[in-house]
């Protein structure tokens, strides 16, 4: 493991997408649950915070990901 999260997190997800032993649907449904329990650590009165915020993020994420010049190489990395 590297000492970016973000990149261990594509290079995991990369592995099991181009082996085709999962779909992108499952894969996104995974990390959504992943997400879920992320949220459930912080305390309860926190929680709907951090949901917005991940809510947000994701939004921007796309929308910022989205106007990228799509390249060969894959996912920008860090």
């Amino acid at each position: 493991m590297s000492d970016c999260i973000h990149c261990d997190i594509h290079d995991l997800l990369d592995e099991h997408l181009q082996t085709g032993a999962l779909e992108l649907r499952d894969v996104a449904a995974k990390v959504t649950e992943v997400l879920a329990d992320l949220i459930l650590q912080a305390p309860a009165e926190e929680r709907g915070t951090l949901l917005a915020d991940v809510l947000a993020n994701l939004g921007e994420f796309v929308l910022q990901k989205g106007n990228e010049m799509p390249t060969e190489a894959g996912p920008r990395r860090h």
